[in-house]
């Protein structure tokens, strides 16, 4: 015969039987980036306003504010990045210019030195425009021909032609300047468009000067004929440069620039052909009427 548990038995495994069926709720989902991680710590609250970090390739140095150096320590800032330079430690030089650099009041050769120095270095951009700019902008009675000479070379080998013109002018006016002097600032003239007449006066001041460089003259003539009202004058420094050569090709495209240059402005005394008249509307042919006959 089957026996059966007793009932109080089933009884009490109801309850545990119930409960073990029933799991709890899942966790809700979080994006992993919401999760806080021990590797990865909390990035700090920047304060805003300017960074006290200065990118030279980007940014400019603020506006000078702080006194310039005492007459001894700037003359030794100086004389320590000419010893430098001599060298060829140009890293020494910068930093003994930056000393005197970007101070009131302003000395000019601190930083146009400094300005050489650093158009010559990489990511240095921004610093070297402000310092060029800065040391062209004024004058100083006391550098030298010398220093404006290099100054204008360095722009002209790195294309700056209004820069270069600037300083070759301050050279030539501390200086009783040569031939070559005049037709290097013709030279850097070319470059700067609203100054062309200039330039051309140049080239004929270097040419006056020593005309064993006919070149000159037939560059006088070039520029002169871009110049409005000039081209009679360019045709005579054409026919001028004819007669102090006699290379074939050269003969040959300045009777090509001189027959362009007339027919821009024709000579006088010159003949041209005459316009075509111009002709009415053509009529149509009228046939004499026969008189009626009586």
């Amino acid at each position: 015969m089957p026996s059966f548990a007793p009932g109080r038995a089933w009884f009490l495994a109801l309850p545990l039987t119930f409960f073990a069926c029933k799991d709890p709720p899942p966790p809700k989902p979080t994006k992993l980036s919401e999760q806080p991680s021990a590797l990865v710590p909390e990035k700090p609250t920047i304060a805003s306003g300017p960074s006290p970090f200065r990118n030279p390739d980007t940014d400019p140095p603020p506006p000078r504010s702080e006194p310039q150096l005492a007459p001894d320590e700037l003359a030794a800032a100086l004389a320590a990045a000419d010893e430098a330079l001599k060298i060829g430690d140009e890293t020494t030089a910068i930093t003994s210019l930056r000393r005197c650099a970007n101070r009131v009041p302003q000395n000019i050769r601190c930083e146009g030195e400094l300005a050489l120095l650093l158009l010559a270095k990489k990511r240095f951009n921004a610093e070297a425009d402000y310092y060029l700019a800065q040391s062209i902008a004024t004058d100083d009675p006391g550098l030298d021909d010398a220093y404006y000479r290099r100054f204008g070379n360095a722009m002209m080998a790195r294309g700056r032609a209004k820069e270069a013109s600037i300083a070759f002018e301050r050279m030539i006016g501390r200086s009783k300047p040569t031939a070559a002097d005049w037709f290097l600032l013709s030279e850097a003239l070319q470059g700067v468009p609203e100054r062309l007449a200039d330039a051309a006066d140049a080239a004929g001041k270097a040419y006056a000067l020593d005309s064993s460089h006919p070149e000159w003259l037939r560059t006088e003539a070039i520029l002169t004929g871009q110049l409005p009202g000039k081209i009679a004058r360019s045709i005579t420094l054409f026919e001028d440069y004819k007669t102090k050569i006699k290379d074939p090709t050269l003969l040959a495209d300045t009777d090509r620039r001189i027959a362009e240059l007339r027919t821009i402005e024709p000579q006088p005394g010159s003949t041209s052909p005459d316009p075509p008249a111009k002709q009415g509307p053509k009529q149509a042919k009228q046939t004499p009427r026969t008189p009626a006959s009586g």
